[in-house]
């Protein structure tokens, strides 16, 4: 950049909204504006007309070159100096940190560039001085979080299964999908060979902790165990819940509480029977009628109230039925047009592909989830929006003879 002057304009960079200031060819003070009145506190009738690098002592305690000063030098003087440069042309820009002498240091972005008069001759330089400390600080602020949500990521991914064991009889599918950010989400299929009465069947769990981000991750942990203990502590879903509620309810502290579908699986009778703590209410595709049936709530989400009753059910599984385990992410999937996938696709969907695998089922309503929704930043787990970030959650759990 070349600046032409005449008589320096000192007016003009009086009046410049960033800290500036002006040295001559002999390397002395011949314009310092307001702003840099106000980052340095050292007023312009204290610092006009002074050389030997003294504007430099505001900044570092002491004398020394300023980037004002590199301007000309090659790149590899200006490493010495800098480790991060940006040059355009004769102008040299930088972000650094200054020291700024018994004050507060700062985070700063600095230009420089030489002066030129009407023939193109050099006559000094220029540099311009923004405080970017609060943006830095924003910067630093976003990284930590970022840090503690791929740590509260990580939680949530060594909670959920990592294989999903085979049960006899049936064709069992079950997968999460984290994107940005982590939620309270979570499933479980757990082996119930050491629980009395329930030796080849499974506990079928699918959950969603209120709130978002880290503070949903760990309760979904403290929940996922305790819930998981319980299951294979009491033979019935409905003591083991009410158990797991009583513990959970006296360490929810913060006002959180879990949705949750829990029911045991039965190989041998082809049944299940459930709980339901206030879950979006799975559905039951019947073959042999051709309807859907939804297994409705039985109590209220863990972790309101202590002492909390809860009932269970029991269905009985025919060839061709097919149960759908859900969290609210998938239906409330938001379109570009602000509908909500709802419950019906989600219906039609398992109706068309019935035919289907559990694992092609369960990818059939991903997909079109996805395609619901990808013009659209989501609402809540498969989809959630809130202050510019986007979490992407799918929890599902598929059940077909």
């Amino acid at each position: 950049m070349k600046l032409k002057m005449e008589g320096y304009c000192e007016e003009i960079i009086n009046f410049l909204p960033d800290a500036t200031f002006v040295i001559d060819l002999d390397g002395k003070v011949i314009a310092w504006n307001r702003a840099m009145e106000d980052v340095t506190g050292v007023l312009a009738n204290e610092i006009l007309g002074k050389g030997d690098y003294a504007y430099a002592i505001p900044f570092y305690g002491e004398r020394k070159p300023m980037l004002v000063n590199l301007i000309l030098l090659s790149d590899e003087e200006v490493e010495k100096r800098y480790n991060h440069f940006i040059r355009e042309g004769d102008t040299l820009i930088v972000d650094t940190f200054l020291p700024l002498s018994g004050r507060e240091g700062r985070f700063v972005w600095a230009k420089a560039s030489p002066l030129y008069d009407l023939n193109g001759t050099i006559t000094g330089s220029i540099e311009t001085i923004r405080d970017i400390t609060d943006r830095r600080k924003m910067e630093e602020r976003i990284a930590r979080s970022k840090a503690e949500l791929d740590i509260a990521a990580e939680i949530q991914r060594s909670f959920l299964p990592d294989t999903i064991p085979s049960i006899r009889g049936f064709d069992v599918a079950a997968t999460s999908v984290m994107a940005k950010e982590v939620g309270g989400d979570f499933f479980d299929v757990i082996p119930m060979e050491l629980v009395p009465l329930h030796q080849g069947s499974y506990g079928i769990l699918i959950a969603d902790v209120s709130g978002k981000g880290i503070p949903a991750a760990l309760f979904m942990a403290l929940s996922r165990i305790v819930v998981r203990v319980n299951a294979t502590w009491h033979h019935e879903p409905a003591k083991a819940i009410a158990s797991a509620n009583t513990i959970i309810a006296q360490d929810s502290k913060s006002g959180m509480f879990v949705t949750l579908f829990y029911g045991i699986l039965s190989e041998e009778d082809r049944t299940l029977t459930y709980v339901n703590a206030g879950h979006n209410p799975p559905m039951v595709y019947r073959a042999g009628s051709d309807t859907f049936e939804e297994l409705t709530m039985t109590g209220l989400a863990i972790g309101v109230l202590e002492d909390e009753i809860y009932g269970q059910r029991t269905i009985p599984i025919e060839p061709g039925d097919i149960i759908v385990l859900y969290t609210d992410g998938v239906t409330e999937s938001l379109s570009s047009s602000q509908e909500m996938f709802g419950e019906e696709r989600l219906k039609s969907i398992i109706w068309e592909n019935r035919s289907l695998t559990a694992t092609g089922i369960q990818k059939k309503i991903f997909d079109e989830v996805q395609n619901f929704s990808k013009s659209e930043p989501q609402f809540d787990d498969i989809t959630l929006h809130d202050q510019g970030y986007t979490l992407i959650f799918l929890s599902l759990c598929t059940l077909k003879i």
